[in-house]
């Protein structure tokens, strides 16, 4: 049995011994319910160290609440104060309205647009992340992306007796298994006067990585495209559309035609999309932020992503160094992998546009690390 088995079941029995007590307090009677989503992710601490995959974790410091620089951000208050600035918001009708807002779909992939500039709308999604619960750990506006700390969905959590009246008090007694990381992405539209926003959805869960079951690690899970659905709708209702309207607007996308196909070509060191130069660099921008590399830094009238990579081969190292739930959690590995950074170009060729992985010098690369990179894009765009 482990230190943290022993630690939970000690917690449950006095907690059970306190139950009759704490029944009777109505500041315990209040339990989320009906609920899709429900994070908490308002807690200091490491990020959640990554198993050999091929992302690469920010190591931002986590957003802070302009007017209150030297604290950090806690989502239960903010939350509480959000509230309240809503309410006198709706009073003073001073909530924008983006009347031309609207989803488009193509494929499996569903994005927002409004008619507002980027700029308009950065402060007012950055503070939409925060009232449901989530840490920013990125918010930059020169790379328009926003990404969120690892986080738990407590909705999941199922809410019987104990969950009801103890939970809240004993929280760390109750867990998923799983943690979901959401990033936005910020593009304008082709004319230049709108925003496309992208959110996407990365999942982590908690396995057993020994033959005992004594101890636990964090791997890649499916991501939820569900939960990107969800978050737009309430993006939507955030950005001033009422609910039953972003309802609608969910259900009923406007579509997109567009080809599908793509192939790695020149032996695995290039990608061919079947697209012209506008949709490429969207589905590219997509599958970046789906897969999890860090983007540094982009031009898209130049076609290029600046973006950070960690082999599998030094991750997997990397994650040997750490072991146990908590090493694996909140530990600090020995061995520190240092990324790569590489470019990410695309150029139009007639009705095709071809992607390629190059130095930031623009030099072309003809490595394993090249052609992987393509792979990953090419799986997500499929």
């Amino acid at each position: 049995m482990t230190l943290s088995t022993s630690w939970r079941l000690s917690a449950l029995a006095l907690a059970l011994g306190v139950a009759g007590l704490l029944s009777g307090c109505s500041s315990l009677s209040t339990v989320v319910q009906g609920k899709s989503v429900d994070y908490e992710s308002a807690k200091q601490g490491n990020q959640l160290e990554v198993p050999p995959d091929l992302t690469q974790l920010a190591r931002q410091e986590q957003y802070v609440v302009p007017g209150n620089p030297n604290a950090p951000v806690s989502a239960l208050a903010y939350n509480r104060g959000a509230q309240t600035a809503e309410q006198v918001a709706k009073t003073n009708t001073v909530l924008p309205q983006y009347p031309g807002m609207h989803i488009d779909q193509a494929g499996g992939q569903r994005w927002l647009v409004v008619d507002a500039t980027p700029d308009q709308l950065w402060e007012k999604v950055k503070g939409f992340w925060q009232e449901n619960g989530l840490y920013l750990t990125q918010s930059d506006p020169a790379t328009g992306v926003m990404e969120t700390d690892w986080a738990e969905n407590r909705a999941k959590l199922p809410q019987d007796f104990i969950r009801k009246y103890i939970g809240k008090v004993f929280d760390s007694l109750y867990d998923t298994g799983t943690r979901d990381r959401f990033r936005t992405v910020f593009e304008r539209t082709p004319d230049g006067k709108g925003t496309q926003i992208y959110i996407t959805h990365q999942k982590m869960k908690e396995v057993y990585n020994s033959n005992d079951k004594s101890t636990t690690a964090w791997e890649p899970a499916t991501p939820d495209p569900e939960l990107n659905t969800i978050f737009l709708r309430k993006l939507m209702v955030t950005l001033g559309m009422s609910e039953e309207a972003a309802k609608q607007q969910v259900a009923h996308p406007v579509q997109i035609a567009q080809p599908v196909a793509s192939q790695l070509v020149d032996n695995g060191l290039a990608l061919q999309l079947q697209d012209g130069f506008d949709t490429a660099w969207r589905k590219v921008s997509l599958a970046i932020n789906t897969a999890g590399f860090t983007v540094i830094d982009r031009n898209r009238s130049a076609g290029q992503f600046d973006v950070r990579y960690i082999s599998a081969e030094a991750a997997l190292k990397a994650s040997q160094d750490s072991v146990g739930f908590f090493g694996k959690l909140f530990g600090k590995k020995e061995f520190e992998p240092k990324p790569a950074d590489y470019r990410i170009a695309l150029q139009s060729s007639g009705t095709q546009t071809v992607v390629s992985v190059q130095t930031l010098e623009s030099k072309p690369l003809q490595t394993d690390d090249a052609r992987k990179i393509l792979q990953i894009l090419q799986q997500q765009i499929q």
